[in-house]
């Protein structure tokens, strides 16, 4: 149906489609000597901004202008709206009375009104709820994509922040925005990115996590090469760099890519410390992310099929400790895992108020009741506590379930192979590393190929004055800028 002149026929058919829901309010008012009905839905809209900009409006033409013909352009030009839009088809007017307007349909006028009128339905700005701030900014992003959007242009003033906006979704026709630095970001990378959400054909984008899984799909590896953050300042530094941010309208994580492996090991506090002081929590880690993933399997290793790497004093006591536990080492250091993995998951799902006394008193009672039956050893309690512990300086959840599956293929290859077989799993891990690429960037730059300006921040991190070039492999304008030397 494209016109929209008969606006009885509208109407009817509006009712047929959406089942003449109680939420859709329609009034009819004679303005002028035509009649002209008021659409909206009622949880989308502010009743006070449809009575006081558009009702109160209608009245006041109505008593000025009499009867005219040309009462679609004298409401266009009288009307107190801030946002107002001519549309001409039956699909434009559907789009946007769901998307919370006000529509407008003149009697005798081949074209209607589209006023806003939405209602506030996001919540107020609040400080992260995931990722910690000591001393960075304490506000997040919302669910509403405006209110993203302006908490970025707050920080970047500058008219070469671009924001290009499209809509996904069969049925929710969802917006999703494309924001870089003109000038920054190199063009190839926007052009790729565009393409691929795009070519997204779903029914519904609920959430930016879809968008994440679907412009990923290509990453065959477990570790991520885009991640979520729900931090505008995290954001911005992202931007400044040459990277890519997407904002999904109704869902607060914004969705940053490229990522390399470097990224991950990297915080937002760091820019408040020293660069001496950053290099060393850097170093611990980068020794983190080697512990939480190898400290079962060498301990596998050395207790199975390398015993002669021990001391016989250390090799001794774990042989006594053990001789009370039924199962094999690869067993025993396999439920213990789970073990700690189900607290973890635990922390995640519970309350935030019940979260820290369950996950200690879990852990005491599980770890005491399990030594004590003769379930696992004490040495084994030790092993897996620090592999867990170690674990908890990683807060993306794509690099944590990374880390798990690589934990477990490093003590398949203990058990089997011993250090052999952690070697071989190790450069297995390497190639794969190597081979994987973000969005055409090597996944582990700025290693491999070397980048001498990103290997200054990162695993050393150099004075700030010495950082002033960006990585050549985000952006072509590398020069970040210049010092002034008298």
């Amino acid at each position: 149906m494209e016109n929209i002149k008969n606006i009885d026929t509208i109407v009817e058919q509006l009712k047929k489609d959406t089942n003449q829901t109680d939420y859709t309010t329609y009034r009819e008012k004679i303005v002028c000597g035509k009649k002209v009905v008021i659409i909206y839905i009622d949880p989308l809209t502010s009743s006070d901004k449809i009575s006081d900009f558009i009702v109160r409006s209608l009245d006041r033409i109505n008593k000025i202008y009499k009867k005219k013909d040309d009462l679609g352009s004298i409401i266009e030009n009288e009307i107190d709206n801030f946002k107002i839009k001519k549309i001409t088809t039956y699909k434009d007017l559907c789009y946007h009375l769901n998307y919370g307007f006000t529509i407008l349909l003149i009697e005798d006028c081949d074209y209607c009104f589209a006023l806003e009128t939405k209602r506030n339905l996001a919540r107020g700005i609040s400080a992260p709820q995931t990722e910690n701030a000591l001393r960075g900014a304490m506000d997040s992003f919302v669910e509403d994509m405006h209110t993203n959007i302006g908490l970025i242009k707050r920080r970047i003033k500058d008219n070469n922040l671009w924001e290009e906006s499209m809509e996904i979704g069969r049925h929710t026709t969802t917006k999703v925005s494309i924001v870089y630095i003109n000038g920054i970001c190199k063009k190839e990378l926007v052009d790729k990115v565009k393409e691929k959400i795009q070519n997204i054909d779903i029914d519904g984008i609920i959430s930016s996590g879809v968008i994440k899984n679907l412009i990923e799909k290509e990453n065959k590896s477990v570790f991520p090469t885009i991640f979520s953050t729900e931090r505008p300042d995290k954001t911005c530094q992202s931007l400044l760099k040459g990277k890519i941010a997407i904002l999904v309208d109704c869902s607060q994580f914004a969705l940053i890519l490229p990522v390399v492996m470097n990224d991950l090991f990297i915080s937002t506090e760091d820019n408040f410390n020293k660069s001496i002081n950053i290099t060393f929590t850097r170093i611990v880690r980068y020794l983190a992310f080697f512990i939480t993933m190898f400290t079962p399997a060498l301990y596998l290793a050395m207790t199975t099929y390398n015993q002669e790497m021990l001391p016989t004093e250390l090799l001794v006591s774990f042989a006594s400790q053990r001789s009370s536990v039924p199962f094999p080492a690869f067993f025993e250091a396999l439920l213990m895992a789970f073990s700690f993995e189900i607290l973890r998951e635990c922390d995640l799902r519970t309350p935030t108020f019940t979260t820290s006394a369950l996950s200690t008193v879990g852990a005491l009672i599980l770890g005491e009741a399990a030594v004590s039956a003769g379930i696992v050893s004490p040495i084994m309690i030790i092993v897996i506590a620090i592999t867990a512990l170690s674990a908890l300086l990683f807060t993306e959840p794509e690099m944590i379930n990374g880390i798990r599956w690589y934990r477990i293929l490093f003590m398949i290859g203990a058990s089997f192979m011993g250090i052999i077989g952690v070697v071989i799993t190790f450069i297995y891990l390497i190639i794969k590393l190597c081979s994987l690429q973000s969005f055409g960037v090597p996944y582990i730059s700025p290693f491999a190929p070397v980048s001498v300006t990103g290997l200054k921040d990162s695993i050393i991190k150099f004075p700030t004055k010495d950082l002033n070039k960006r990585e050549e492999y985000l952006s072509n304008n590398i020069t970040k800028y210049k010092e002034v030397r008298k």
